[in-house]
């Protein structure tokens, strides 16, 4: 027996190890974008800025030709479509970074794009008010915010990834200035960048809570679970605007997707790069893009914007650089004393920002004011190999455990006293105590069963008659005649005596009355 449990052991043991070195391979490997992705842009991307190989996110892109304030979705503007709203740019990078992959902010570098190979109408989430329309990009599925970007309540692996899209991914545009040059062909004025109808940033956070988020998620025709948002209904925008639904929906429906400036590759570019055609669905090659709306709210928030729903072309070519590996300083850890508002790419031009009135630097103050007395989020490691090791602190016998709540402190031991001296006098005597009263189980208590119900009988339905029908005339029996009674003789009651009149004051004259006739015994002589 022994010899088969030794056996046994020499097996285990390397199974063990190979499994625990498969682990480990697995969370060392970084989640970021496939070679395959970043082979798909990389030429075409280089000349406009640079490229590196960022944490776990892997190889990333961020532009180097533009102003110090730059940030993703603001040169440009939104144009409707039946498939949803889609961003217009002049910018040469527009058809990769806003339709493929994911924007994320960093403290260090601004925004960087992480690469996809599927293609979306557009990469961004939507709050609305009836004053404003904003909207934010969504960063990849494996964003781990730093803390300059933590939400409100701080945040913890596993979050929901609209939860992560905090007041610093937002741009706040005017509702009545939303729809630029509608209907008109591009122009540098048709861009958010020059509208000075943009919320100041410091303005951002107030806009930020008097809206609300936009749950109405599509997924396109030629992928099943590619979801993405809508954007803002055009009858809402209609409202807002002051523009006809009529002339919305007539855009939408007429207008084709491949005349929208920078929404697919430039004809010299899929020249150069033909396998970008085959990563285009047919459908949007054609203009002729197919949406519909998701029911499962919960999965689309989930799986938003997916970067590797559809598969790349197989025509892809290798990838020959090395893109340099990027490790992130420790101090990039800690937030900003300044706050978001501090870091790189998180300003706006301008150009692009309303005047800044006195009432809105009035609920600015009042808002930073409730920020900093709210309690600050507990802080997250986004990087654990710059965690600092603090040394273990020493608890003394009968010390409180540092950080242990305060009801469950070890009490502090007695303090020691001199025992008494030892005498002869005799023991106190035995304390005599009543027994303890005998405890009886109370007897169960039996509950009778319910009696059985009634059993229900049908009640036989009521005759009504009609209040005109006539009732039966029944005439009444004749009554019985009864003999009368024998009369009783009763003597005559006495004269009661009658006060006699009072004399008048005239005489009345005497009634004339006839005189009385004889009796029959009378004699008259």
């Amino acid at each position: 027996m022994w010899r088969r449990d030794k056996t046994l052991g020499k097996l285990i043991v390397p199974a063990f190890s190979v499994l625990l070195a498969l682990v480990v391979l697995g969370q060392a490997q970084p989640a970021g974008a496939a070679a395959t992705d970043v082979a798909m842009f990389y030429d075409d991307l280089a000349q406009y800025g640079t490229w590196i190989d960022y944490g776990n996110y892997g190889p990333c892109w961020y532009p180097t030709r533009v102003g110090p304030n730059w940030r993703p979705y603001v040169d440009g503007r939104w144009v409707p479509t039946s498939g949803g709203w889609t961003f217009e740019t002049a910018e040469p990078w527009g058809w990769a970074t806003y339709h493929y992959g994911n924007w994320f902010p960093t403290t260090e570098y601004g925004w960087l794009w992480s690469p996809g190979s599927t293609w979306y109408p557009s990469t961004a989430a939507w709050r609305t008010s009836d004053y404003y329309m904003g909207w934010a990009p969504i960063p990849p599925p494996n964003y781990v915010p730093e803390p300059a970007f933590y939400p409100a309540g701080g945040y913890y692996p596993g979050m929901p990834l609209l939860d992560l899209v905090t007041a610093p991914f937002w741009i706040f545009a005017e509702a009545a200035s939303f729809l630029l040059g509608f209907g008109q062909p591009f122009l540098p004025a048709y861009s958010y960048y020059n509208c000075g109808c943009l919320a100041p940033t410091s303005y951002v956070p107030v806009v930020y809570g008097g809206t609300f988020l936009l749950t109405d998620f599509y997924y396109p025709a030629y992928a099943r679970s590619a979801y993405y948002c809508f954007g803002p209904p055009f009858s809402f925008v209609s409202r807002v605007t002051n523009v006809n639904i009529t002339q919305i929906n007539n855009f939408a429906n007429t207008v084709n997707i491949t005349q929208v400036r920078n929404v697919l590759p430039p004809a010299a570019v899929l020249d150069r790069r033909p396998f970008l055609r085959e990563s285009i669905p047919a459908s949007v090659r054609e203009g002729r893009l197919q949406a519909h709306r998701v029911a499962d709210i919960t999965r689309a928030e989930r799986e938003l914007n997916r970067p590797g729903v559809v598969r790349p072309p197989a025509n892809v070519p290798a990838l020959s650089k090395t893109i340099p590996k990027v490790m992130v300083a420790p101090e990039r850890l800690q937030a900003p004393p300044g706050g978001w508002q501090k870091v790189k790419g998180m300003g706006l031009p301008s150009q692009a920002e309303r005047i800044l009135t006195p009432q809105m630097r009035g609920q600015a103050r009042i808002q930073q004011r409730l920020e900093r007395q709210a309690k600050p989020p507990a802080r997250v490691e986004t990087l654990p190999e710059f965690r600092q090791v603090t040394p273990k602190p020493e608890v003394t016998p009968g010390a409180a455990r540092p950080g242990a709540p305060e009801a469950y402190r070890p009490a502090a031991p007695p303090e020691a006293r001199p025992a008494p001296p030892r005498t002869a006098a005799p023991a106190p005597a035995r304390e005599l105590r009543a027994p303890p009263p005998e405890v009886r189980a109370a007897p169960r208590r039996e509950i009778p069963a319910p009696a059985p119900q009634r059993q229900f009988r049908a009640v036989p339905p009521r005759e009504f008659r009609s209040p005109t029908m006539p009732r039966e005339f029944r005439s009444a029996p004749a009554p019985t005649p009864r003999p009368a009674p024998a009369p009783v003789p009763r003597a005559a009651p006495a004269p009661t005596p009658r006060p006699a009149p009072a004399a008048p004051s005239r005489p009345a004259p005497a009634p004339s009355r006839p005189a009385p006739a004889p009796s029959r015994g009378e004699h008259r002589g």
